[in-house]
């Protein structure tokens, strides 16, 4: 029986992967559940915190001290008109307890971007396969927790995650609505609109995001007016200007000023070799065997996608140019903070960079297929017969390759940290060490010090070696005064940090 007409067979794949995948994500979602506040957390969110603390949860209130939040910023370190916002919104202002709820704030944009783009894709290429765009996005989602280079700072840590990856997200959906919009065919006009307003909004929304992201967002789109234009086809171009207007606000803001004045950015040549340099070096590091176990999952529906008569032969002739422009999309991320800041800067940026190349592969896979069967006139048909003869071993193989996923891993460019297992493995390591307990203790009872209001002057003191986990921990206080605002988030005299005892 041929899979893809057979509805009862898609269905039980589904509800196995479905499980499957949950199953193996069990330990990470697990984890969040021992995720505490750090750093930048406590700075944005000093204003709402007091809010909570005053007037318990007041959403009017919580609201304006976000908008006052996102306005102080915007004017004074860095041109976040949305992101400044959502981040004044961290779940631990109504205590430690809740703060495990990132996960959930970061992964739901996600999915729900990815499933859209997948409906969007899917829909005009293979209508029929309706269950199609939720595995494709479970999957691509799977990939990402398991292999994410800095998982604290991109699934963990409120301030790092929320700043980078539900912008990201956007972008995803916007370049489905540029495919979507490049050949609208006997859509009708109404829907036409409706997505060309959809791209606005994901547009400027991603402006008050990271900088990073935004230019990623305008290339993408600005690939998609190209392309479109020589077909007089222009109905990617508002959400292009939108996505630029965004960009112009967030760079030009008065706060991005003050923040660029505190780096020493590198020249324009050197700048643009060293992040050639270091694009290069993440394809090699990242060229490994649970990425190749994606694309292998992907191949199926990739192969049959790319035979929908939606798409011209044309579209295919130059499988390659997937590649290049995985390569100059990357090399565009990294420029921008080694031009500006003189590095390429934390791991959480690194995950948006991993990502792209991730999703950059799959469409050059999709690529690939097109080219082999319409252009080269190989059919792979044959293949999948000899995948259907064996129909009986596929299961367990594809539960193999999602096993390899979630224990492997993927590579980061940063030193030292190429020894960790994938981020469901490692969060069964850190649970069963009690490392994750230990460190939720130490910070809980920070809070509950800090929190006391018999103590006007609090002294705390950093984190031991076995209470820092690598998926948990990002940064800890030093011995010192306070740099973290944790005295006006607690509405404290004074903090100061001293060495443990």
């Amino acid at each position: 029986m041929d899979f893809w007409h057979d509805t009862g067979m898609q269905k039980r794949w589904r509800r196995r992967f479905l499980a499957a995948v949950l199953v193996l994500l069990l330990p990470a979602i697990v984890l969040a559940f021992y995720a505490r506040p750090s750093a930048d957390d406590y700075v944005y969110a000093a204003r709402t915190h007091a809010v909570v603390q005053q007037y318990g949860f007041d959403l009017m209130r919580l609201l304006q001290a976000a908008w006052e939040t996102t306005v102080y910023y915007f004017n004074h370190w860095q041109g976040l008109y949305v992101s400044g916002f959502v981040l004044a919104l961290q779940p631990g202002i109504f205590g430690n307890q809740w703060y495990g709820l990132t996960f959930v704030c970061v992964l739901l944009p996600l999915f729900l971007c990815l499933y859209a783009g997948a409906r969007l894709v899917v829909r005009r290429l293979e209508p029929a396969q309706k269950y199609l765009p939720l595995a494709l996005a479970v999957l691509l989602l799977f990939a990402f927790v398991q292999g994410m280079p800095a998982p604290v700072e991109g699934l963990y840590w409120f301030n790092g995650a929320m700043n980078y990856q539900p912008y990201f997200a956007l972008a995803v959906l916007n370049a489905c609505l540029a495919f979507a919009l490049a050949d609208p065919g006997e859509c009708a006009r109404r829907r036409r609109v409706a997505l060309v307003v959809g791209g606005i909004v994901s547009s400027l929304f991603i402006g008050g995001g990271h900088q990073v992201v935004g230019e990623l967002n305008v290339l993408v789109l600005l690939l998609a007016v190209v392309l479109c234009a020589r077909h007089r086809n222009f109905w990617n171009v508002p959400a292009f200007l939108a996505a630029v207007a965004g960009l112009a606000v967030n760079v030009t803001a008065p706060g991005t000023r003050v923040r660029a004045d505190g780096f020493g950015g590198a020249g324009f040549l050197e700048a643009a070799v060293k992040s050639f340099v270091l694009a290069a070096l993440e394809w090699v590091r990242w060229l490994d065997v649970p990425l190749l176990c994606l694309l292998l999952l992907l191949a199926l529906p990739l192969c049959r996608l790319a035979r929908s008569a939606r798409v011209p032969d044309r579209m295919f002739r130059r499988p390659w140019l997937g590649l290049g422009g995985t390569f100059l999309l990357m090399w565009a991320m990294i420029f921008l903070p080694s031009y500006t800041m003189g590095g390429i800067g934390a791991g959480r940026l690194l995950n948006v960079v991993w990502m792209t190349f991730v999703l950059g592969l799959a469409v050059t896979e999709f690529l690939f297929f097109g080219w082999v069967e319409r252009v080269r006139g190989h059919m792979l048909r044959n293949a999948e017969r000899f995948l259907e003869k064996h129909g009986r071993y596929l299961p367990g193989l594809a539960l193999a390759m999602l096993v390899c996923m979630a224990c492997i891993g993927s590579h980061t460019v940063k030193e030292g940290q190429d020894n960790y297992f994938a981020t469901s493995l490692e969060a069964c390591y850190e649970l069963a060490s009690g490392e994750a307990s230990r460190f939720a203790v130490a910070l809980d009872a920070r809070e509950a010090a800090l929190s006391d209001p018999s103590q006007p002057d609090v002294a705390i003191s950093p984190l031991g070696a076995e209470e820092r986990p690598w998926l948990l921990f990002y940064t800890d206080v030093s011995v010192g005064p306070d740099l973290w605002g944790l005295t006006p988030y607690y509405g404290k005299d004074s903090v100061v940090v001293v060495e443990r005892r």
